[in-house]
């Protein structure tokens, strides 16, 4: 679900950068150039696509996701997300 609001777009932006500042730019080029693959028609993650195409087992993606979960958010707020 992708937001035409400028704001949005730039706080998507940040976020981003904040993630492949932290070392995850591999894997959010890997989600950004796959979605088809890695989310549902719904805008859900799609495990074991976003696995094939990052070449890593289900809990290794868990992982990572669990990690730029705490980079976006440091203080576990899911308002943010």
């Amino acid at each position: 679900m992708r937001s035409s609001n400028p704001q949005d777009i730039l706080e998507q932006q940040e976020l981003l950068q904040k993630l492949i500042d932290a070392g995850y730019g591999e894997f959010v080029d890997a989600f950004l150039s796959n979605e088809n693959l890695v989310y549902t028609k719904k805008a859900r993650l799609n495990k074991s696509g976003a696995c094939r195409v990052l070449g890593c087992k289900t809990k290794e993606l868990e992982d990572i996701i669990s990690a730029c979960k705490a980079i976006i958010d440091p203080d576990g707020d899911e308002a943010t997300t």
